[in-house]
């Protein structure tokens, strides 16, 4: 009877292990929700080290508290703001390391433009759509511009620059007229 306990244990363990993998997306909820739709499809959200989903669940954690950082304040009482990213694409691209080490590299270079591809959509306190629009945001100056100074030791940025700049300097009309 012992034994066949153990064979049990030892069957079940990866079915077990399997079940508690599943992923869930860190959600960003509150008056900015920012939904991340399709993640296995976006451009460019590979890890160079580490298990892919972590990496996944830290990318979209911190970009998604930059939304929402840079959004709220410029929202009115009961209002909600929703964020569907549709594409990612992080700076610089990863290539296989070759060396001793098992992990790849992310190679950052000007070549390989942060883009974040999203739509948003003003609602007002009743649910209410007063507003939406898509949007495809690229910095194409990411290495030169002042990003590197502010946001040094990040490793996410370039991306929550670029979503910074976008909050402050190309905000569509109707959510720049609050501020």
């Amino acid at each position: 009877m012992r034994a066949f306990a153990w064979l049990m244990l030892l069957v079940m363990s990866p079915w077990a292990a399997a079940q508690s993998d599943a992923q869930e997306w860190p959600t960003q909820d509150g008056p900015v929700t920012v939904v991340w739709q399709s993640p296995d499809d976006y451009r460019d959200v590979r890890a160079n080290a580490g298990r892919q989903d972590r990496f996944e669940n830290h990318v979209f954690a911190t970009l998604g508290k930059e939304f929402q950082k840079s959004l709220k304040p410029l929202l009115n009482d009961g209002e909600k703001l929703v964020i569907t990213v549709t594409d990612l694409d992080l700076a610089g691209d990863v290539r296989p390391s070759f060396g001793a080490a098992a992990n790849d590299i992310r190679i950052v270079k000007s070549v390989y433009p942060p883009m974040i591809e999203f739509s948003w959509s003003l609602q007002d306190a009743s649910g209410n759509q007063v507003d939406g629009d898509k949007v495809k945001i690229k910095d194409l100056n990411f290495e030169r511009g002042s990003t590197r100074a502010s946001h040094s030791s990040d490793s996410l940025r370039y991306e929550t620059a670029m979503i910074e700049n976008w909050a402050k300097r190309d905000l569509p009309q109707p959510l720049a007229a609050r501020r």
